[in-house]
């Protein structure tokens, strides 16, 4: 538990640190032009790759983070602490099954198609959590897990398709953007304290939408 000027202190570090990201980037980007016409990041698939995977890992790690306090607070019957975190196993069971599905669909169709379909899917399910919905949003949340569990892998082979030998310099940039997960997260939690869990899911709703605008926009 932190106190007012801690969490002043917080949002401070983690609003900096989020300008510092898209400064970085920008200033990266401004860089590499300058060097060469062919810069990795003159590709979209790969530029919006690096984005959408800091938003997807800050929606996964949101609705991780803020489980046990969904259950806790906002389910129709009262839940404990120690049953809630018995219940995340169940939602990671969930994840892991919804990859192995997701492994199969991603054969025989589009990765990109199913992408964005398991993004649409995500935002209906984070909107069915914020109409406080009862036993419905709390279904909904466990299918998040399930929707949300090939996006990392699928965003990362979308990034580096077609790059080459540069691939390998792209991916350590898409897999710094799992930073998301460190700053996004808050903003979250903010939300939840401001007014509640359910509403929190604004969040991961926004970002479940970037996530869906990639996958239905990669060519």
């Amino acid at each position: 538990v932190f106190d007012h000027d801690e969490s002043h202190a917080l949002w401070i570090f983690s609003g900096a640190a989020g300008l510092s990201l898209v400064v970085g980037s920008a200033l990266l980007a401004i860089r590499r032009r300058s060097i060469g016409g062919h810069s990795i990041w003159s590709h979209p698939h790969f530029s919006s790759a690096t984005l959408t995977q800091f938003f997807y890992v800050a929606a996964q790690s949101g609705i991780f983070a803020y489980f046990i306090n969904y259950m806790t607070s906002q389910a129709p019957v009262a839940i404990t602490n120690q049953t809630a975190s018995t219940l995340a196993s169940v939602g990671f069971i969930l994840f892991l099954a919804g990859r192995f599905t997701g492994a199969w669909l991603l054969k025989k169709f589009p990765a990109h198609r199913i992408l964005g379909l398991y993004g649409v899917l995500n935002v209906a399910i984070c909107a069915l959590v914020m109409l406080k919905l009862g036993w419905v949003s709390v279904v909904a949340v466990f299918l998040s897990y399930f929707f949300m569990s090939i996006m990392f892998p699928t965003i990362f082979a979308l990034g580096i398709y077609g790059l080459g030998s540069r691939a390998k310099q792209a991916s350590s940039y898409i897999v710094m953007a799992i930073m998301g997960g460190a700053i996004v997260p808050k903003v979250m939690g903010h939300v939840a304290d401001t007014s509640s869990v359910s509403i929190s899911f604004i969040v991961p709703l926004i970002c479940f939408l970037a996530v869906a605008a990639y996958g239905y926009g990669w060519s």
